[in-house]
């Protein structure tokens, strides 16, 4: 039987046990697919279709997950499709199924006007190569750094309260994240339903987030996901540096007896006081790349273009989606 290629909802209303089948087969693991499902009854902007599927017989093969996320472009803003789950069953690789999906996506969006699609994988993986023989390029790569917390800060903020965040701080983190990354290119804005939907949904647990709020204001947020041996800082938005540092007082707190690990993207720059007690920085595994789907960019190198005019690349750990 030839290959038909299915949306989400028909794949999850006529064949949900070759669905769910699918994406333990590839990840190991029962994804929450009902927490799709509510993301986008409270506004997560994933595609219409929400996602595709390969489907041969009765059987579900290979998947492929859209949202829709608004990015800063040299052109103005902009929504551009981002590429999610990518996901093939063992025994039906190298059968070109990953790349027949991801083809349909980007005449998909196409027609609607999205004139770029963007995915995060790493340089090591498989896929890598498929995403260059689409047209993707390489548009960023985080950096990380990291220190055992033996000795946390002790420094007092006598102005500046940290505390666990509440589900009705979302539009206030919204808003702190579009100051902090004002002017800047790529993803220097977020949708302000982004965070709500986020907390909903469970891809950012409420206990793994510190707010920084000055007078009863919030002027900068970090995540924190615990481990048993070390800690991660996904991400730390602070418009200035007495926040900065109150937020990184905390962390260290919290991650004392543990490394504690995060990335520089979100500081002030690579020569930030914050980071002199850390490791020299290094490029992190993940990396996002970029396809031109409108014949205008094909032509350009996408990764020069997100970065003209001087203008800095806004990308946080929480848009490697």
């Amino acid at each position: 039987m030839a290959i038909e290629i299915v949306d989400f909802d028909e794949a999850y209303q006529h064949y949900r046990n070759a669905l769910v089948s699918l994406h333990y087969s590839a990840w190991g693991g029962l994804d929450d697919l009902t927490a799709a499902l509510r993301a986008r009854r409270s506004g997560f902007p994933f595609a219409p279709y929400l996602g595709l599927y390969a489907r041969e017989d009765n059987a579900l093969l290979s998947a492929v997950f859209v949202s829709h996320y608004p990015v800063t472009t040299p052109d103005g803003p902009e929504t551009v499709a981002g590429i999610e789950l990518v996901m093939t069953r063992p025994d039906a690789t190298r059968r070109g199924l990953a790349g027949q999906l991801l083809r349909e996506v980007h005449r998909r969006e196409q027609t609607a006007g999205p004139r770029l699609s963007l995915l995060c994988t790493g340089r090591s993986n498989l896929a890598y190569e498929l995403y260059l023989k689409l047209g993707y390029q390489d548009i960023f790569t985080p950096r990380a750094a990291l220190r055992y917390i033996d000795r946390p800060t002790t420094t007092v903020f006598p102005t500046i309260r940290v505390r666990r965040v509440r589900t009705r701080d979302a539009l206030a983190l919204a808003r702190v994240h579009r100051r902090t990354n004002a002017g800047a290119l790529g993803f220097a804005r977020r949708d302000p339903r982004s965070f709500r939907t986020r907390f909903l949904s469970g891809a950012v647990a409420v206990r793994n987030l510190l707010v920084a709020e000055r007078h009863g204001r919030v002027e900068g947020y970090a995540t924190l996901e615990p481990h048993l041996s070390w800690s991660r800082a996904a991400e730390v938005i602070a418009p200035t540096s007495d926040v900065r540092a109150a937020l990184m007082a905390r962390l260290e707190r919290e991650s004392k007896g543990r490394w504690l690990a995060f990335g520089s993207e979100w500081f002030s720059g690579d020569d930030d006081p914050e980071l002199i007690r850390y490791t020299p920085l290094l490029p992190s595994y993940s990396v996002m790349m970029a396809c031109p789907l409108a014949p205008s960019l094909r032509r350009r190198n996408l990764y020069r273009w997100f970065r003209s005019g001087g203008k800095p690349f806004a990308c946080q750990l929480l848009d490697m989606f």
